[in-house]
C-alpha cells in the first residue's frame, strides 16, 4: 500500500533560501581603499584615526570610542569620515541598526561621490533589516547617480545593485529583487563575476516565488556556472535547492545529482539528513527502492547519532517499508512521526500518518486497533479541514469496516464519502464558473443585440423615407430638367444629396451584415454554453447535470407511455468505478489519474451503442444506461469492457498499467407494472457497486426484482425500505458473476 512522502521541509520543493543578513554576500561589505593621507583631518585630534585602527580587532570598542563624538559633532568633512568609520564598526560587529542609525542621516550630507560609494556599500548591504521596501527604494536613484559620477566603478556599482536585490528578497519582494538582480548583471563590466553567481540565485528566488519554474532552473544553472567558473567551493544551500527545485518538476536524475554534490558539500548534521531523504525520495520515484532505502537509513543514523527530529523521514522510510510488505517495522517509525508532527502543530500531516498506521494495523490483521487509528486521522483532517487527504482517508477505512463485518457503517461512509468526493470535484466546479460567466455574456451580447436592432429598425424607416424621398426629387427634377434649363445647379445639388443617401444605403447595409454576424456568433456561443453545461470536461462524456436530466425525462417517457396502456422496456442502469484507483494517483500522480478516466471513457464510449447514454457520474464512477436492454446484457457488456481493458492496457511513462472495473446494475423501472423512480434505482445500483468492492473487485452485480412482485400501493413502502429488507421479503433478488 503506498502511503504519502514527505520531502525534508515539508514539501516537494525545498524551502526557498534561509538567507540571514550573513549571507547576502558571504561576510561584511566590500570596503574600498581608505582614503588618501591628508584629505581627512580628525575630529577632537585624532579620533577617526584611532576608531579607524580599533574597529579591525575590537569593533564594539571602536563604537564605543567613537560614538559619543559622533553624536556631538557638527557636519562637515571630519563628521562624515568619522561616520563611515563607525559604520565599518558596527558592520564587523554584526549590529545592522546601527549601521542604519549612522547611514541614514549622513546621506543628506555633502559627500563627494567616493564617499557616497562607502555610504551607500553599507546602506544597500542592510536597508533590509529596517524591514521597509520603500527605504531600499529610495536607495536606488543615488546608486544610479553613481553610475555617471564614478564611470570607472562600474564593478562596485553592479555590487550594490546586488545587494539591493538581496535586501528585496529577504523582504519577499519579488517583482523588485527581479529587478535590481538584472540591473545588476547589466551593470557588472566582466563576466563570470560574483555579481553573476549571486544576482543569479535571487533571480531563481523570485521566478520561484512567482512560480516560474522553468525560468528558476535557468538562473540557477547560470549561478551554478558563474561557480564554476570562479572556482567557488560548492555551496550546500545553493545545491539543496537546486536538488529541492528539480523533485518539484519532477526531473528525478537531475534531483539526485545536486543532492550528491550538496552532500559532499555540506557539513551540518541537520542540513545532510534533510539532503539524504530527498535524495532518498528521488530514488523512491525512480523506483530505486535499494538506494532509496540507502539513502533513508542513512539520514536515520544521522537523525538518532544527534538526537534530531525529523517526521518527514520516518515516515518516508515507514513507507518504504510498507511497500516492501514489512509493516511491523513500519509501526514504530509512524508513531514517532505522529506524536512529532502533533508536537510541531502539523496537523494535517499528524492525520496523513494516523492514516498510514491504520493501514499498517490492517494489514497486520489488527482490524480494531486499525479502526482507531482511522478514528484519529478523520478527526485530525476534520480540524485540519484538508478535504484532499481526507478523501484518500476515506477507501481505507471502509475496506477495514467491511473486513470487520460492519457493512452498514461501510455503506453509510462510502455515501458521506461519494457526496464529499462529489462537491470536491473541481471540473464540475470550473464548468460552472464557466457557464455563469458564459450567461453573463450571453447577456450582454443579447442586449447589444437587442439596441442594435433598435437602431436598425430606425435606420430601415429612415431609409425608406430617403428612398421615398429620392424618387420624389428624381421625378421633379426630369420635370425641371425638361422644362427650366436655368434650375441646373438645383438638380446638380440633388445628384450630390442622391450620392450620400446612395452611401448612407451602403452604411446601412454594412450594419445589416454585422448584426447577422452578431446573431451567428450568439447561436454559436449558445452552442458552447450547452456543451460546457452538460459534458464532462475532462472526460468528453456528459456530465451528472445532463445524467440527471435525461434520468428525469426517460422517467416521464415511462409514465406517459404507462398512462397510454403502452408501457416501454426497461432500461439498463449500470454503475462502473475504477478499481484501486488512488493507488494509481499515490504511484503516478494526480495528472496520471486523468489518464485513466480518459482511458476507461474512450473504451466505454467503443464498448456502447449509439442509443446508450454515458455519463461521468462522480469521481472515478461511471454511469451507463441502456435504454430497452434486458437484464442478461448487464453480464455481456461488463465482459466486453472487461477484455478491452485487458487487451488495451494504459501506458503511463513507458510502464503499462492494467486497469479493472468494478460494476452495480439495475432495471428501471425495477418492477413490472410500476411508474419507477430513477434515484431509488440509482440506490440499488450503487448498493450493487459496493458489494462487488467488498467482493474483491473486477466483479459484477445486480439487483433486481425478485419473485415477490409490489403492488402499485407498496411502491413508495419499497422505496423506504432497506436493501436486506426488500430482499428479506423476496422483492429483490441478487445477481453476481465475474464475468
Amino acid at each position: 500500500m503506498h502511503m504519502r512522502r514527505y520531502r525534508s521541509r515539508g514539501g516537494a520543493l525545498i524551502a526557498l533560501w534561509a538567507l540571514t543578513w550573513q549571507a547576502v554576500p558571504a561576510a561584511t561589505p566590500v570596503m574600498p581603499p581608505p582614503a588618501a593621507p591628508g584629505t581627512v583631518s580628525a575630529p577632537a585630534s585624532s579620533i577617526v584615526s584611532q576608531v579607524k585602527a580599533l574597529r579591525a580587532k575590537d569593533p564594539a570598542g571602536a563604537l564605543r570610542l567613537g560614538e559619543p563624538y559622533w553624536h556631538a559633532g557638527k557636519p562637515g568633512g571630519e563628521h562624515v569620515e568619522l561616520g563611515l568609520q563607525l559604520m565599518a564598526a558596527a558592520a564587523a560587529a554584526k549590529q545592522p541598526q546601527t549601521v542604519l542609525a549612522i547611514g541614514t542621516p549622513l546621506q543628506q550630507a555633502a559627500l563627494s561621490p567616493a564617499q557616497r560609494l562607502r555610504l551607500y556599500n553599507f546602506l544597500t548591504y542592510y536597508m533590509f533589516a529596517a524591514h521597509d521596501p520603500t527605504r531600499i527604494k529610495a536607495l536606488e536613484p543615488g546608486v544610479a547617480a553613481l553610475d555617471r559620477q564614478l564611470p570607472g566603478k562600474a564593478m562596485d556599482i553592479a555590487t550594490l545593485w546586488q545587494q539591493i536585490a538581496a535586501s528585496y528578497t529577504l523582504l519577499d519582494d519579488s517583482s523588485d529583487a527581479l529587478r535590481t538582480a538584472r540591473i545588476a548583471i547589466a551593470r557588472s563590466p566582466r563576466h563570470p563575476a560574483m555579481v553573476d553567481y549571486m544576482a543569479n540565485q535571487y533571480i531563481a528566488m523570485a521566478d520561484i516565488r512567482l512560480g516560474r519554474m522553468p525560468a528558476a532552473i535557468t538562473a540557477m544553472l547560470a549561478a551554478d556556472r558563474a561557480g564554476k567558473a570562479l572556482k567557488l567551493p560548492d555551496d550546500p544551500n545553493l545545491l539543496e535547492n537546486f536538488s529541492g527545485l528539480f523533485m518539484y518538476t519532477g526531473n528525478w536524475r537531475k534531483a539526485i545529482e545536486y543532492g550528491e554534490r550538496a552532500l559532499a558539500a555540506a557539513k551540518s548534521p541537520v542540513q545532510r539528513q534533510a539532503i539524504l531523504t530527498n535524495i532518498g525520495g528521488a530514488w523512491e520515484e525512480l523506483h530505486d527502492d535499494a538506494r532509496a532505502q540507502a539513502s533513508y537509513e542513512h539520514a536515520l543514523r544521522i537523525l538518532r547519532a544527534h538526537k534530531l527530529s525529523s517526521p518527514s523521514l520516518l515516515n518516508n522510510m515507514a513507507d518504504l517499508l510498507q511497500k516492501q510488505h514489512k509493516p511491523a517495522q513500519a509501526l514504530p517509525l509512524l508513531r514517532e512521526a505522529a506524536v512529532a508532527f502533533e508536537h510541531d502543530g502539523q496537523t494535517s500531516s499528524a492525520a496523513t500518518v494516523w492514516s498510514n498506521i491504520g493501514a499498517a494495523l490492517a494489514s497486520l490483521g489488527r482490524r480494531a486497533a486499525a479502526a482507531r487509528a482511522f478514528a484519529r486521522s478523520l478527526a485530525l483532517f476534520n480540524t485540519a479541514d484538508d478535504v484532499q487527504r481526507r478523501l484518500e482517508l476515506y477507501p481505507r477505512m471502509i475496506d477495514n469496516l467491511a473486513a470487520l463485518g460492519q457493512y452498514r457503517q461501510a455503506l453509510a461512509l462510502m455515501r458521506t464519502f461519494k457526496q464529499l468526493d462529489d462537491a470536491h470535484v473541481t471540473v464540475e466546479s470550473r464548468t460552472r464558473v464557466a457557464h455563469l460567466e458564459s450567461v453573463i455574456e450571453l447577456e450582454r451580447k443579447n442586449a447589444e443585440l437587442a439596441q442594435a436592432q433598435r437602431e436598425h429598425a430606425q435606420q430601415q424607416i429612415a431609409l425608406g423615407r430617403a428612398k421615398s424621398l429620392e424618387q420624389r426629387q428624381l421625378l421633379t427634377t426630369e420635370a425641371m430638367l425638361a422644362a427650366l434649363l436655368l434650375l441646373a445647379g438645383v438638380a446638380a445639388l440633388s445628384i450630390r444629396q442622391g450620392r450620400v443617401r446612395k452611401r448612407l444605403n451602403q452604411a446601412l447595409a454594412l450594419k445589416n451584415a454585422e448584426i447577422e454576424t452578431q446573431h451567428r456568433d450568439l447561436v454559436r456561443l449558445n452552442d458552447t454554453i450547452s456543451q460546457q453545461n452538460e459534458e464532462d470536461a475532462l472526460t468528453g462524456l456528459r456530465n451528472r447535470r445532463f445524467g440527471q436530466a435525461w434520468l428525469e425525462r426517460l422517467a416521464s417517457a415511462h409514465l406517459q407511455a404507462r398512462r397510454q396502456g403502452n408501457p416501454l422496456m426497461p432500461a439498463l442502469v449500470m454503475l462502473l468505478d475504477i478499481d484501486h484507483f488512488k493507488q494509481v494517483n499515490d504511484r503516478h500522480g494526480h495528472e496520471a489519474g486523468d489518464h485513466a478516466l480518459m482511458h476507461v471513457a474512450e473504451i466505454l464510449r467503443d464498448c456502447s451503442r449509439q442509443s446508450d447514454i454515458l455519463v461521468r457520474w462522480g469521481g472515478e464512477e461511471f454511469l451507463w444506461v441502456c435504454p430497452g436492454t434486458p437484464i442478461s446484457e448487464a453480464e455481456h457488456l461488463f465482459a466486453r469492457v472487461r477484455e478491452r481493458l485487458r487487451q488495451t492496457p494504459l501506458v503511463l511513462r513507458g510502464e503499462r498499467l492494467h486497469l479493472t472495473l468494478s460494476m452495480g446494475f439495475s432495471l428501471f423501472p425495477l418492477w413490472p407494472g410500476t411508474t419507477g423512480d430513477w434515484a431509488f434505482c440509482l440506490r440499488m445500483a450503487d448498493t450493487a457497486l459496493y458489494r462487488s468492492k467488498t467482493a474483491g473487485r473486477d466483479r459484477w452485480t445486480g439487483l433486481i426484482a425478485g419473485g415477490s412482485a409490489l403492488a402499485m400501493e407498496d411502491e413508495h413502502d419499497a422505496r423506504e425500505a432497506s436493501v436486506d429488507e426488500l430482499e428479506a421479503r423476496g422483492c429483490l433478488t441478487t445477481l453476481a458473476g465475474s464475468a
